[in-house]
């Protein structure tokens, strides 16, 4: 039973305070003099010499900042939610003015336009922790979150991958801190971007971008989008505490100053799963009769100084494990079948060692050393008619690697702002992995042991041409070592403010990437030897075109975005099939296949409709409508659908906040998706019988679809402000209506039939925080 703790407070006396730090949006330097009030009170503040305020005895719940200075555009920050037993820290950036204005620049709590923290023209959006625990049915995590929004579709209730206008999840690129690290996720596997389970505390997320097409020069190694996450600095004025409890596990996060008076900090959070609870009340998370069992850890500590810069220390980390038994009687499993025994454990991690420094006002370099981390190990073992065990598959991969990086980061006026990358990987990896086959044996097809080098640079130039008028243009190149093959793709985006409330954007980005690593290493028997087919493959590449036009009506704000995109130099099969690099990445490992080519292609097209309300007024609303169209042609050149064409996705989303007093607050959230059915090649089932095993038909590939995807979710929070610390409860019906939707089909073959397995069902998921 939660039981929530009651203190007597006065609900006069609900306060707290408001710190933070304003910084220039393109030197990203302080600003000092920026006046900073709270609307409707005489509460404000004045910005120091490095641009920090602080405001005290600032009433508890939503309130709205005026953010002014002289030389910059005047900013309205709206939604900014203080509580008791942790003080509100907030970065705010301003954009120098070109000339007098009086137009004020509405901020969000999450910005879904002019993106300013990485020079992006559309396609980005912008976030924060509370953003991650507002909607329904995000179970707090980061990826789910953004599948909220238009053109990303994530219909699998096992999994949290992020499917981007069609693409597939391998095209995502995670980074942390400026740093490319591995697959974030609990389970995951080698070169995946998803998992069940997000790895990542949303309590320490700062504020931090999601980009969904034609990202800017900053970015690359990735064809479909990118999660730029940053970890916000720790309270450098006064240690606080969290702890929170729920399906997702126990968390415990502390946070302050090393010292009093010092602005050096630290913020930590650890996560514990408790599979125990799970198991008790009987809920079904896709796993059948399996316990999940994971950990996780995140940090960041920041040491300032007078005159060598900025040092921070960041890192995540984290493991986990499943053991799944071939039962017959259990039919709530997404991962393994009844024939089978399965074992998955694995380990992620990523740190790194952060150097910012000012030259001057308007020039600062970011110097980053890390090193990132991942191993897979797997065990498969087939049961015979007797339920007695025998070998099957074996994984043991591990891969890790070391970065340095240099940024530089100049503006040279209001008009212009110049950034400029470097970074080299040296990517090493191992390789342990074994199956039976039919006709050899127990064999090993992947073997491998060695290291390899990818080098990557950018030049990135903004120039405003006018208040209304705003060019991004920029380079990226890369060159792998390993095969001595490379790629240079340009980018730019042009914006246009039509009037006071809308624009026109329009972005080119050209994107090239590896493929995953472990795919260079696959071996054929040839002649009887081993050979490594694929170690030639060459980077794949995508070209991006988005045109977008934006409008904001009292306080809604409407987009339109229409996008194209073309993919070349995908691998497929030397041999003529349908097989295709595109199709893999929604599941676990990327594929077995050898001898391939760069001959494949794909393309994507779509319309994209977003109308928002943000939070504001107690009440929040999003609607999104995303219709496209996803094809491939193999090394057969046929034309088929992809395995992520689902053709249709409708999002709309909703909550209502009460705020009763001073103490206690309400509130409802509601989440409706609707979507496209996943694709899949039928099974030729007479064949199958034949065999003894799935046969597919495979001029037929991903040719049908599963019915419409449909769930709704409802939550109901409560939050209670005592005077020294903040409880808040919820708890998150997920598919209220309890509808079927359908998983997957495959092949059973000792009963010689296809069977069905359905997602989730009706599925109550709570969660009980206390920060004081």
């Amino acid at each position: 039973m939660m039981i929530l703790v009651t203190k007597a407070a006065n609900s006069q006396n609900q306060v707290q305070t408001l710190r933070g730090k304003v910084i220039d949006q393109q030197s990203k330097n302080g600003i000092s003099g920026v006046t900073i009030a709270v609307a409707g009170t005489q509460l404000a503040a004045t910005s120091n010499i490095n641009g920090e305020f602080v405001i005290t005895q600032v009433p508890l719940g939503r309130i709205e900042l005026s953010v002014t200075h002289l030389s910059y555009e005047p900013a309205s920050l709206r939604n900014i939610l203080l509580e008791a037993g942790k003080e509100t820290v907030l970065t705010i950036e301003l954009l120098e003015s070109l000339g007098v204005t009086q137009d004020s620049v509405l901020v969000l709590a999450r910005k879904e336009k002019f993106t300013t923290r990485q020079m992006a023209t559309l396609s980005a959006i912008e976030f924060n922790a509370e953003d991650t625990r507002r909607f329904a049915g995000s179970r707090n995590d980061i990826a789910r979150m953004a599948s909220n929004y238009a053109g990303v579709n994530s219909v699998n209730d096992g999994r949290n991958d992020i499917i981007i206008r069609g693409n597939s999840p391998l095209g995502l690129l995670w980074r942390l801190e400026g740093v490319d690290i591995p697959n974030p996720n609990h389970f995951g596997s080698l070169g995946a971007t998803g998992g069940p389970v997000g790895m990542l505390n949303n309590n320490v997320i700062g504020q931090s971008a999601f980009y969904t097409g034609a990202f800017p020069a900053q970015f690359g190694n990735a064809t479909a989008g990118v999660f730029d996450l940053s970890l916000r600095k720790g309270n450098s004025a006064k240690k606080e505490f969290t702890a929170q409890v729920g399906f997702n596990g126990l968390e415990l996060g502390a946070e302050g100053p090393f010292r009093k008076n010092s602005k050096a900090s630290y913020l930590v959070y650890y996560r514990y799963s408790i599979p125990g609870l799970i198991s008790a009340l009987g809920v079904d998370v896709g796993t059948g009769a399996a316990i999940p069992a994971y950990q996780d850890i995140s940090l960041k500590v920041e040491l300032p100084t007078k005159k060598a810069g900025l040092f921070s220390l960041f890192g995540m980390g984290g493991s986990s494990n499943i053991d799944f038994k071939g039962d017959l009687k259990d039919t709530s499993n997404f991962y393994n079948d009844p024939y089978s025994n399965l074992y998955n454990g694995s380990k992620m991690g990523a740190v790194g060692l952060k150097h910012t420094y000012f030259f001057n006002s308007s020039t600062s370099s970011v110097f980053t050393l890390a090193a990132t981390g991942s191993q897979v190990i797997t065990r498969q073992d087939s049961l015979d008619d007797a339920r007695l065990p025998h070998k099957n598959y074996r994984e043991n991969g591990k891969e890790w690697r070391y970065v340095a990086s240099l940024v530089i980061n100049k503006k040279f006026s209001a008009s212009d702002r110049l950034m400029a990358g470097i970074t080299a990987d040296q990517l090493h990896y191992q390789y342990r992995d074994s199956i039976r086959h039919w006709q050899h044996g127990f064999i090993p097809f992947l073997q491998e042991r060695n290291k390899t080098v990818l080098t990557r640079a950018y030049l990135q130039w903004q120039h405003r041409f006018s208040k209304r008028v705003t060019l991004n243009s920029g380079i990226y190149g890369q060159y792998l070592t390993l095969n001595k093959t490379s790629t240079i793709d340009p980018r730019v985006g042009l914006r246009y403010v039509a009037g006071t409330n809308s624009a026109i954007t329009l972005a080119y980005g050209g994107h090239g990437q590896i493929q995953t690593l472990m795919t260079y290493f696959h071996e054929t028997l040839e002649n009887g030897v081993y050979t490594q087919t694929n170690r030639e493959l060459e980077f794949t590449k995508s070209h991006h075109l988005v045109a977008g036009w934006e409008q904001s009506v009292n306080q809604w704000k409407y987009k339109l975005e229409a996008y194209g995109q073309l993919l070349k130099k995908v691998p497929v099969e030397k041999h003529g099939s349908h097989w295709s690099a595109l199709n893999i990445g929604a599941g676990y490992g990327s594929g077995l296949e050898d001898s391939l080519v760069n001959e494949g292609s794909g393309y994507n097209y779509g319309l994209e409709i977003t109308a928002e309300k943000p939070f504001s007024k107690g009440y929040y609303a999003l609607g999104t409508i995303s219709i496209y169209d996803s094809k491939y042609k193999g090394s057969n050149k046929i034309r088929h659908n992809t395995v992520f064409n689902g053709s249709y996705l409708l999002n709309l989303l909703g909550g209502k906040e009460w705020r009763l007093n001073d103490m206690h607050t309400i509130a409802v959230d509601f989440k409706t998706v609707l979507a496209g059915g996943k694709r899949y090649t039928p099974i030729d089932v007479d064949a199958s019988r034949q065999a003894g095993a799935a046969i597919y038909n495979e001029s037929r590939a991903f040719e049908l679809k599963t019915k419409g995807y449909f769930r709704l979710d409802i939550k109901l929070s409560y939050r209670m402000n005592n005077k020294k610390f903040m409880q808040e409860f919820f708890v998150d019906f997920q598919n209220v209506t309890n509808r079927k939707n359908v998983f997957n089909q495959w092949y059973d073959s000792r009963n010689e039939i296809i069977r069905t397995q359905n997602q989730l069902g009706f599925w109550p998921n709570f969660n009980y925080r206390i920060q004081f």
